[in-house]
Parts: structure tokens; sequence; C-alpha cells
């Protein structure tokens, strides 16, 4: 497939693949009801306390346990069924949705805080598996298609989420909306039940050399195995002996000190600087980031190509795309211009999420990809959980909503000369490219 992705040919992945296609109508169902939850309890939040600490504190809830659990997460997705564990996690994630039902007064909040931990340790290990089961389900040429429709069906359940949840707010309430969401998990579930078992693919050289390095140490490892601690260590070992790998996670996980603010503030934007009603300031900013990571990709395939150094190159635009466009969000002077700036700085965030996890799943052997991929989703809720408590906290104390959005900007400046820095890294002739196979 050396031709730029057109609609039939995105289409032609779906339609070919039976298991990505049912993957992908699973995702369709859960993340329409996720967008929901998001302008609900958002809403809810700045209702009952008005602060900027609590919006950060509820994105902590969702952040950190990526970062904590994600690389056991990691093992596991590379030990058992991958679809046992999909399954498992939205029947959880279901569950726990309905508790926010409970949540009435200012001194309830903290069932908030505890639902959304343990909603987000069960998405940490429902995402490893998904992301280590993508490439076991469409052939290697056809990853970076399948990793522009994830991306495209996030941008519209974004967009169809969160106008649905605006228009729900205003018409029958915030339960309504949590409701659809626990629901969405379940018809999730059901479909995810079709899948393929999804076991890891066995790499016997590396199983060898495990087994002859268990047997020449001491006992007490035993218990460290036990725990997939060796696991670890050698998806980090992964990690660190292979420079384009390090250099892609480093580089997309930065991305996460803009993203985590930016969250923060777009709630205070949504509600108190461009003032809305029943949560629909946040709706338009959703559905203006929604629409604009649908498009990002699908332009930047017509105007940057698709291949290896395209791929790259492409890397480099979204992070210039993001630095102007939040610069320009925080010096808009209403609403739908502020919408309009977002909107294309989510197509450059898009687009670095798309290149990037198509890079990544072309490089690492399916015996690694689990924990490779804990470690890039790890390393990017740190980044992004460092940022929502820095902006969280500035917000209350004094500092306004547009110099902290500008900043937010700024700090794409770093990635920025990162990425040229490790560029001769990639023209190496040899390395990682081609590890990877179906």
């Amino acid at each position: 497939m050396d031709s730029a992705p057109t609609l039939s040919r995105l289409v032609g992945v779906v339609r070919r693949n039976a298991g990505f296609r049912r993957l992908y109508a699973a995702n369709a169902v859960s993340q329409v009801g996720d967008w929901l939850n998001v302008v609900a309890l958002l809403s809810l939040l700045l209702e009952l306390t008005g602060k900027g600490e609590a919006v950060a504190l509820v994105y902590l809830t969702r952040f950190v346990p990526f970062f904590v659990v994600g690389p056991p997460a990691g093992v596991l997705a590379d030990r058992v069924s991958r679809r046992a564990i999909l399954v498992t996690c939205d029947l959880l994630r279901a569950a726990l949705v309905l508790c926010l039902l409970f949540v009435r007064s200012p001194d309830q909040v903290w069932i908030v805080y505890v639902v959304m931990t343990a909603h987000a340790i069960a998405s940490a290990f429902f995402e490893p598996a998904q992301a280590a089961m993508v490439p076991n389900l469409v052939s290697r040429e056809e990853l970076v298609f399948a990793s522009a429709l994830e991306n495209s069906l996030w941008s519209i359940a974004v967009a169809v989420g969160s106008a649905a949840g605006g228009v729900i707010l205003a018409l029958v309430g915030r339960d309504t909306a949590f409701v659809c969401d626990a629901a969405s998990f379940l018809g999730s579930a059901l479909l995810l039940r079709g899948l393929p078992a999804g076991r890891p693919q066995r790499d016997e050289t590396r199983e060898m050399l495990a087994i002859e390095r268990e047997a020449s140490e001491p006992a007490s490892s035993g218990f460290v195995n036990l725990l997939g601690l060796a696991d670890l260590r050698d998806g980090a070992r992964y990690v660190a002996g292979h420079p384009r790998v390090r250099a892609l996670i480093v580089v997309i996980s930065s991305f996460g000190f803009t993203l985590g603010g930016v969250l923060v503030l777009l709630a205070f934007f949504g509600e108190q600087v461009f003032p809305s009603t029943s949560g629909s300031g946040i709706a338009v900013l959703w559905t203006a980031r929604g629409i604009g990571s649908f498009f990002g990709p699908l332009v930047a395939f017509r105007l940057v190509g698709h291949d290896q150094r395209a791929l790259r190159r492409g890397i480099l635009w979204a992070f210039s795309a993001i630095l102007v466009c939040y610069l320009g969000f925080a010096l808009s002077p209403g609403l739908y211009v502020a919408a309009g700036f977002l909107a294309v700085a989510n197509a450059g965030g898009s687009i670095l999420w798309t290149y990037g996890a198509a890079l990544l799943q072309q490089m690492v052997p399916d015996s690694v990809r689990g924990r490779v991929a804990a470690t890039h989703m790890g390393g990017m809720t740190l980044a992004m959980s460092t940022s929502t408590v820095v902006v969280g906290v500035l917000l209350d104390r004094g500092i306004g909503p547009r110099p902290l959005m500008a900043a937010c900007g700024l700090v794409a400046a770093a990635p920025i000369a990162f990425w040229l820095a490790m560029q001769p890294v990639f023209d190496e002739t040899t390395g990682d490219m081609g590890e990877a196979g179906r």
C-alpha cells in the first residue's frame, strides 16, 4: 500500500479484517459514552466546587493510575488473553460509572475521585491490551491506516459525545449522561467477546535467554519473577536499548506537558471566560477538539505522506501547529474563535498521536508490545499529571486562564527541539525499523 490513504482504503481495512472491525465497533460505542461522561462530570464539579484544583484533581485520578499501574498492566497484556482483559475492564467500568449517580452535594465529591481512580485503573489495563492487539488484527502494511481509523473514531466520539452531552445536560440532566456511559461499556463488552483470544506471540529466543538468566540468579529472584518484575525489567531494557523507540516515547509523552494543563483550562474557558449555561461552553470546545482531531491525520496524509520519513516529518509539523494555535486560543476574543484555534491545535495533537503510534507499532515486536505501549502511556500520563497539578494550583493562586493557556502552548517548543536533534538517529540504516510482525 504505497499510495496515500483514501476513504475507500480506510474503509477497506475495516471491511477486510473482522477482528479489527469488531474492536472498532466496540470502541465506537464506549467512546461516545465516555465523552457524555466528561461533559457531565466537569459541569458537576464546577457547579459543586467552582475550584480549579477540583478539576485538576479529577484529571489526576484519571492520569496517575496509568503511570502507576501501566507497567504491570503491560506485563499482563504480554502474558494472558488480551480479549479477557478488554471484556473484564469494560464490565468493571460500567459498574463504576453508575456510582457517580450518588454525587449530589459538595460533601459527596470524594465519591467522584474514588470512582474515577478505580475507573482509570481499569482503563490502565485496557489500553495496553488494546494497543498490543491491533497489530495482530491487521497486516503490517495496514497499521498506519488502522491507527488513522482509531484516531478518527476517537475524534468523532469526542465531537458527537460532547455535543450530545451538552444537549442531554440541558434537556434531561447529568444522571442520564452517566447511565448512557455505563450502558456503552456493556455494549462494548458484548462486542469484544467475539474477538480472537489475542494471546501474545512467543519469542523463543527471548524466552530461552530469560530461562538461562533465571537459572543463574539466586533463589530469591523467584518472587520477583512471580510478580512479573522480570518482565518489566525486560521491557525497560528493550526501550533503553532501542534509541528510536526511546525517542518516540519521549517526544509523544512530552505532549502531555501541554495537554494536561489545557484540559483543566478548557473547563474554565467554557464556563467562566466565555460564559455559557448548562455546560454548553464546555460542549462547544470539546466538540471542536473532536472535529480538529478527525481531520488532522487525513489532511496530513495528503500533505506530508505516510512513509517512515513522512511520519517523522508529520510529528514535527504537528508540534508546530500545537504551539501556534494554543497561543492563538489564549488571545481569542470569543468562544467560537477560540474553538477554531482549538480545532487546529487538536488536529496537530491527533497527527502526533496517529503518526507516533504507527511508528511504534511498526518498530516493536509482538512479544514486548504490551510493555512498550504501557511505557508510552505511562510517560504521557506522568507528563499530563504534572501539567494538570501545576495549572490547577496556579489557577487557584490568581493567575488567569489566558496566560496559562499561552504557557501550555509555549511548552511545545521543547519537544520540537528534541525531535529535531534526534533525526540523525532515525537516519541510520541499522536499528529498530522492521522488527515488528503480525
